[in-house]
């Protein structure tokens, strides 16, 4: 019962953060209309903030004060406003069409002007309260991705595009997002090991199936804990032990040091260095000293409890199958195969003058040959169709691979050569004795699809009194296709199975086979953690510093929403990222559970996005009466109530559609993002 006020109470309490908060950015807008309307001296008749039927209401002076049932904006109405009042044709002088153009002009944008100093001062405050941010670190680049091909690696950190600095994640993708077609963007970036900057320029790219361009990067893990994801070939994982932390109280679990059973465990700063010492010690059990704190990442409180973990080696799992090697599809600039000689749309026939080499192992191979001269040959295909051979040398460096799972490349990255390429799902060569041959799989077969069974997730904590469960995973079906050739995917989630038996589909037979893949002598970097986002404390900013972020943040909000707008029209941005009422609501919501700060700050966005939406020369918002105004101020006269009232028709059929469609993109999103009760 307690449990149930307590989560009652907690829900009505944010819900009414979020009501208050909508209505203030509403209330600020109107109020910038009624002020200047007043001190313009015009008759203000009614002052609204919502419509549809009176939920509450009073009337003082002259004007009714009025809150209504639809709370999807609000309205002043002014004595003579509308082209069809009777008063707008008369002679009274507090009439607002019988007020200057100029006068009008000012009660018209006074709402916008009152929405930007709202966002302008919602931006401060949360900058000078001190602000949880996303910092701009590259924790993985997407094989042959705009990224990849620049050069840039994980770990850097980019600091400035375009010469615009104090970056974050969300203001670095905006950049990248709202960049036009062709547009070359210039990256400053701090690499680890590199004196000064390294200028990298990239142009950012929109890939099919795409919704927005990107340039192929996804920020970088912290070292607390998410969940566990066992890998399939790890045998005997250790017990996680759960949170004890008291009901409703948060706790953080994050790795502090790492090393090999029977040694001094070694501190581990970061993520890149967790990664290479995973892939110094794969075949032993490494132990793991996670501590436990209350509070969350980014302000960790009283340590609770650390204890140790012993994580086993994990094997890959496989079929005993050998794919084939696709053309390169990508070359790292500066990298190893770089300045080897390596070119795009080579094929590599032989390894060490072996053809017999698994696609699949190469990243392993070249990280244990790391600073050894490697020999590889390679068909190279000339303009005019020929084929010629090429025997290359070239010295791995000693980046981890196995670190990052390709989330919309198909290509496989090799990281110490610095170049990525595809494999299909031809089979080149069965092992003998290996599960593919006991299915009977043979060389010359093609597998048109795979169903993997689901994850094997490991909870780390869990905050006491939540009523919410993770939905249960389902099995993944994978297709593959000349567009998708897809198997290094395919083979990455069979690491991490519940069931290393897989259905398949061979030859595009209507029959599946059932394949049951075997753990290999081959190790798997990975021991399942999964960890939390990378973000940062910005400490509470001194005025002077919270004026100048926060009005670069302004600034950057109003360019932004006229980007957006503009790369729809052009095609670069797909409509699914437009956030309509419901996802607004859903956004507020979450931003009120997470703290007060967050949710400010969220309400400036919303405010100067109110501004700049209601600036549009479109009527009836008020940049179309704007427009009006313009027209009769170069006119000398007011336009035709003909042309008046066809322009406020034409206006008022484009909002419509405009909401009904970005309704219709909420309700998609909402079914593609459900998760049950």
């Amino acid at each position: 019962m307690l449990e149930t006020l307590s989560w009652f109470w907690d829900v009505s309490w944010n819900v009414f953060k979020v009501v208050f908060g909508l209505g203030f950015v509403i209330f600020i807008h109107e109020l910038g209309h009624f002020l200047i309307a007043k001190w313009n001296g015009v008759k203000v008749e009614k002052f609204s903030i919502g419509f549809g039927p009176t939920l509450l209401g009073f009337k003082r002076g002259e004007t009714e004060y009025v809150l209504a049932a639809v709370p999807l904006g609000g309205f002043v109405k002014m004595l003579g406003e509308e082209p069809a009042d009777e008063a707008s044709k008369s002679t009274d002088p507090r009439a607002y069409s019988n007020k200057s153009v100029g006068a009008r002009m000012a009660i018209i944008s006074a709402g916008v002007i009152m929405n930007v100093i709202l966002g302008l001062g919602c931006f401060v405050y949360a900058y000078g309260q001190g602000m949880v941010e996303t910092p701009a670190m590259v924790g993985g680049v997407e094989p042959a991705s705009p990224a990849y091909d620049a050069g840039m690696r994980a770990s850097d950190e980019i600091v400035a595009i375009d010469g615009r600095g104090d970056l974050s994640w969300n203001s670095m993708t905006l950049k990248v997002v709202l960049s036009g077609q062709g547009q070359t963007l210039h990256f400053e970036v701090k690499r680890p090991g590199h004196e000064g900057l390294v200028g990298l320029d990239i142009q950012p790219r929109r890939e099919a199936g795409s919704d927005r361009p990107t340039i192929g990067v996804h920020s970088s893990n912290s070292l607390s804990l998410l969940v566990l994801l066992l890998p399939a070939g790890m045998k005997n994982p250790p017990q996680y032990p759960q949170s004890e932390a008291q009901e409703n109280t948060r706790t953080v679990d994050t790795l502090v040091a790492v090393g090999p059973a029977g040694q001094e465990p070694t501190p581990v700063q970061d993520i890149v260095q967790y990664h290479r010492l995973l892939a110094r010690f794969p075949d032993q059990p490494l132990v793991h000293v996670i501590e436990r704190r209350e509070g969350t990442e980014d302000a960790p409180g009283k340590l609770l409890n650390r204890f140790d973990l012993t994580f086993p080696p994990a094997n890959f799992v496989d079929f005993g199958l050998r794919m084939t090697f696709e053309p390169i599809a990508a070359i790292r600039k500066d990298s190893p195969a770089d300045r080897a000689g390596f070119r795009k749309e080579d094929r590599i026939i032989k390894v060490g003058g072996s053809d017999d080499v698994d696609p699949v192992r190469l990243p392993s191979i070249c990280y244990d040959n790391a600073g050894k001269p490697m020999t590889f040959e390679v068909e190279r295909t000339a303009a005019d169709g020929s084929k010629t051979g090429h025997t290359l040398t070239v010295t791995p460096d000693d980046t981890p691979p196995w670190t990052d799972m390709p989330a919309s490349s198909d290509a496989l990255d090799v990281p110490g050569l610095g170049l990525c390429y595809a494999i299909r799902p031809r089979i080149a060569a069965v092992a003998p004795g290996s599960p593919g041959a006991r299915a009977g799989l043979k060389a010359g077969d093609v597998i048109s699809a795979v169903t993997i069974a689901p994850p094997r997730f490991v909870e780390v904590a869990k905050l006491k009194g939540s009523k919410t469960e993770p939905p249960a995973p389902k099995p993944q079906t994978i297709t593959f296709g000349e567009a998708s050739p897809a198997w290094i995917r395919a083979f990455w989630t069979l690491q991490y199975s519940s069931d290393t038996t897989v259905s398949m589909i061979v030859n595009k037979g209507s029959k599946p086979i059932e394949v049951k893949a075997e753990p290999e002598p081959i190790w798997f970097p990975s021991r399942g953690l999964v960890f939390l986002p990378l973000v940062q404390k910005l400490p509470p900013q001194s005025i002077a510093a919270a004026l100048r972020r926060g009005w670069d943040d302004t600034i950057e909000n109003i360019l932004s929403i006229y980007g957006t707008i503009r790369n729809l029209v052009l095609g670069r941005l797909g409509p699914r990222g437009l956030a309509g009422p419901i996802r607004i609501v859903g956004y507020a919501y979450s931003t009120a559970r997470s703290s007060i700060n967050d949710l400010i700050r969220f309400l400036g966005i919303l405010s100067i996005n109110l501004a700049v939406i209601n600036f549009l020369p479109i009527p009836p918002l008020d940049g179309g009466q704007m427009l009006f105004l313009m027209a009769e101020k170069i006119r000398g006269r007011p336009l035709p109530e003909s042309a008046l009232g066809a322009g406020i028709v034409v206006g008022l059929v484009l909002v419509v559609c405009l909401m009904i469609f970005v309704l219709f993109q909420d309700v998609l999103w909402s079914i593609e993002n459900w998760k049950g009760l």
